[in-house]
């Protein structure tokens, strides 16, 4: 008999003397890349990750987190399409902290969309909206 045990994965990037954490799951429902992207974003909104501050090259944060390089590279690459990092050819990669109003507005419409997405896919399997707005109304109650 074989057992096969997944367990999250636990890395800590350096960043000179500032550590940037970020957390792994393998078996969450997000892809890696997400997971890479959604940390870094908020370590920006947070505060923790400084305008102009220099993140790991893509091969250091790869070998740190034991994930490829593609995985990471397809990360920085949707976050400096959102504004919230830059590269700079032979330099490395930083965080550009934009107005932070800004970066969570669009996040809130990514999610939507996403929601938006979802709820139709629901309705067309036969859910009704009331149903699903009785969903949302018990979450909603939770908090």
């Amino acid at each position: 008999m074989i057992y096969c045990v997944y367990t999250d994965i636990h890395s800590i990037s350096q960043r000179g003397d500032d550590n940037i954490n970020i957390v792994l799951n393998p078996t969450a429902d997000k892809p890696m890349y997400e997971q890479i992207k959604e940390q870094i974003r908020q370590a920006v909104i947070s505060g923790e990750l400084k305008n102009n501050e220099l993140l790991p090259s893509v091969r250091q944060l790869a070998a740190q987190q034991n994930v490829s390089a593609i995985t990471v590279k397809r990360a920085y690459s949707d976050l400096e399409h959102e504004g919230i990092i830059y590269t700079s050819a032979g330099k490395g990669t930083f965080v550009r902290a934009p107005d932070k109003s800004a970066v969570m507005e669009q996040y809130k419409q990514r999610r939507l969309a996403e929601f938006s997405q979802y709820a139709d896919k629901m309705l067309s399997e036969g859910f009704t909206a009331e149903e699903l707005i009785g969903a949302i109304n018990i979450i909603t109650e939770r908090k």
